[in-house]
């Protein structure tokens, strides 16, 4: 039995009550009634009682009183359901019937590695900021960014919808329902530098299971989540962070405490035994692996990885078969963009320490190593229905390289180099395009095969996975007792960047560098607009070989580009361009690649007769507001001697 009051009712007869008492309604009924009492020869007892509840509803202020108080219900209704006071923007997103799950950050405290940040009085461009990333099952959320600062001052408040994690459930779920729902709360904080929208630092990342709010009389309940590193630094603490969550509408029924506990110890012993008998198999498949030949303990077989709390886990649960939504519209496209993520810069870890792995709450809003784009892309590729593999190896030098490998109709292989985004079609007995040298073992979200063929040199591999002579699998009921293979549908963010804004803002700031320049080595300038215009097909026709490869013949090919210049570029004029693209916005550190280029500064510094100059800007954004600048720099002029 709940012990939290239904204020529904009362509050309903509360309001009939004072909307009679101001408008004097009690007057109108009396004489309603005496109107029909006369119509009815005078007698009480032969009135029917139907007849006068009809006359009244058919009165104006009957029908008054009734929409006020109607009014008045609506704009209580949502106090009712909670304990706590929720925003209007909050109250709008709720709908009868469903079971939610309100998440408010309330602050932080003791980021002691920001107190030097504390004395700046004035925000800046390249000041940091902090935001929080909330994340439950499928649904994601971002906090507004905050001064990174001991103290840093957030106040905001975010929506989940339980429902959302029972499909199949079309009653209001209730505190049992809840209590099986092992989705916990997710707490990912990255510190972003300046105005560029990239996440430079990833901070922390934390969990809350929620579910112990089921014992709470009030349905709510205050949580002061110590944020610790993340992978190796688990152990250094990084602040406190403030939430407070709440089930709307209260719960009817509150579980006790020793009930919740119980449950939720048992879940984690089971998942805790499954995960170490998993772990006895797989020492034996190693072992068996190891004995096939002396050869194959120092082949690159990854089985177990560190993940961002520190823990380790089969390599297989990182990867789930994942939808995104409608922001990526092809699995190429796909590539493009996680291509372009940027890494994170180098720097040293700890000796016998290894870069953690992340789940993909957490690496959608970090900077990836190659390991962690190659789980990203295979888990979407795996949405996208293709047969995808996460290929662990060495590249040309011996240095170790992850890729993807997907496998096509009558054996075709493809490989997916996630750095650059390329392609490269693999063939048995022809050489190699790509710089693989290697190949250890190959894994999906229900598949781990290690190779024990004579040689794991590609060019003499055969990737015919079902082949038990050429590939040792792992048992899929072994694999299947520690994974979840159920898809995942975790929508990306479309991008916010204005890209013509942007295009246009960097095309104004490097025509102005291009001018002083030319002016400090005594060269005039002039800038032909038309030419400029011309350039641009070319530059997203290099966006579009980016993500298709060179197969693609559409509009924009370099046929097109080329006759348009012949019209456009008068006869005995010599034209030069240089291209380049990048992920940052800085006009300076595009015009210093410029300048560093040898085709590039002789286009600047051009001279001749009757010399102009063109600059044309493209921004390409993508999901999670990941963006490509394409740029060109072109010339036109009369040679001269």
């Amino acid at each position: 039995m709940s012990s939290v009051e239904p204020k529904g009712p009362s509050s309903l007869e509360g309001a009939i009550k004072a909307e009679i008492e101001k408008e004097n309604v009690r007057t109108a009924i009396d004489q309603v009634i005496r109107e029909v009492i006369s119509q009815d020869n005078g007698s009480l007892t032969s009135v029917d009682p139907e007849l006068i509840v009809s006359c009244l509803l058919d009165t104006e202020t009957i029908q008054s009183l009734l929409q006020r108080v109607s009014t008045t219900s609506r704009t209580k209704l949502p106090t009712q359901l909670s304990a706590v006071e929720l925003p209007a923007k909050i109250q709008e997103k709720i709908l009868p019937g469903r079971r939610y799950l309100y998440v408010k950050v309330k602050g932080g405290r003791a980021f002691v590695d920001h107190v030097r940040e504390e004395t700046v009085k004035y925000r800046t461009e390249n000041q940091s900021s902090l935001f929080i990333h909330l994340s439950l099952d499928g649904q994601r959320y971002a906090s507004q960014g905050a001064q990174c600062v001991c103290e840093p001052k957030i106040n905001e408040g975010f929506l989940f919808d339980l429902q959302k994690l029972k499909p199949g459930c079309s009653s209001m779920l209730d505190s049992k329902h809840l209590l099986t729902l092992d989705a916990p709360l997710n707490l990912v904080v990255v510190r972003k530098e300046g105005t560029s929208g990239i996440a430079s630092t990833l901070l922390s990342v934390h969990a809350v299971d929620w579910r112990s709010i089921l014992s709470q009389p009030s349905s709510s309940q205050k949580v002061s989540c110590q944020l610790m590193g993340v992978g190796s630094e688990q152990q250094v603490p990084v602040g406190l962070l403030d939430i407070e969550v709440t089930v709307i509408p209260n719960l009817e029924e509150i579980l006790p405490h020793s009930t919740v506990s119980e449950f939720l110890e048992g879940t984690k012993k089971r998942f805790g035994e499954r995960r170490r008998l998993f772990i006895a198999y797989a020492r034996q498949w190693w072992q068996e692996f190891t004995e096939m030949a002396a050869s194959h303990s120092s082949r690159p077989v990854k089985i177990f990885a560190m993940d961002e709390w520190g823990q380790n886990r089969f390599v297989c649960e990182f990867i789930r078969k994942l939808e995104v939504g409608r922001a990526l519209r092809s699995p190429e496209e796909a590539a493009r963009w996680i291509s372009l993520i940027p890494a994170p810069s180098p720097y040293q870890l700890p000796t016998g320490c290894s870069k953690p792995w992340y789940t993909h709450s957490t690496a959608l809003v970090s900077q990836l190593e190659v390991e962690n784009k190659c789980i990203l892309l295979c888990s979407i590729l795996l949405g996208f229905g293709l047969d995808a593999y996460v290929c662990v190896g060495t590249r040309k030098g011996g240095a170790s390289h992850f890729w993807i490998m997907t496998r096509g109709p009558y054996t075709a292989i493809t490989f997916w180099e996630t750095v650059t985004g390329c392609r490269y079609v693999h063939k048995i007995g022809q050489k190699p395009v790509h710089e693989y040298e290697t190949v250890g073992c190959v894994f999906n979200d229900s598949h781990f095969y290690a190779s024990c063929q004579a040689s794991n040199v590609i060019g003499y591999c055969t990737f015919l996975l079902e082949d038990t002579n050429s590939w040792k699998k792992m048992s899929s009921s072994a694999i299947s007792s520690v994974i979840d293979k159920t898809l995942c549908y975790l929508p990306l963010n479309l991008s916010t960047i204005d890209g013509n804004k942007r295009s246009s803002d960097l095309e104004v700031q490097l025509k102005i560098l291009i001018i002083e320049h030319r002016s400090d080595s005594g060269l005039s300038t002039k800038f032909d607009e038309h030419l400029s215009y011309v350039l641009m097909p070319a530059l997203w026709s290099y966006e579009r070989k980016m993500i298709y490869g060179s197969v693609s013949q559409d509009v924009g090919s370099p046929e097109h580009f080329s006759a348009a210049l012949m019209h456009t570029v008068p006869e005995g004029y010599t034209f030069k361009a240089f291209p380049l693209h990048f992920i940052h916005n800085s006009p300076r550190r595009a015009f210093s690649s410029i300048l560093s280029s040898g085709i590039g500064r002789e286009i600047v510094e051009c001279r001749g007769d009757s010399v102009t100059l063109a600059v044309r800007v493209i921004t390409v954004s993508y999901p999670e507001d990941i963006s490509v600048t394409w740029l060109m720099v072109a010339c036109s002029f009369r040679p001269v001697g």
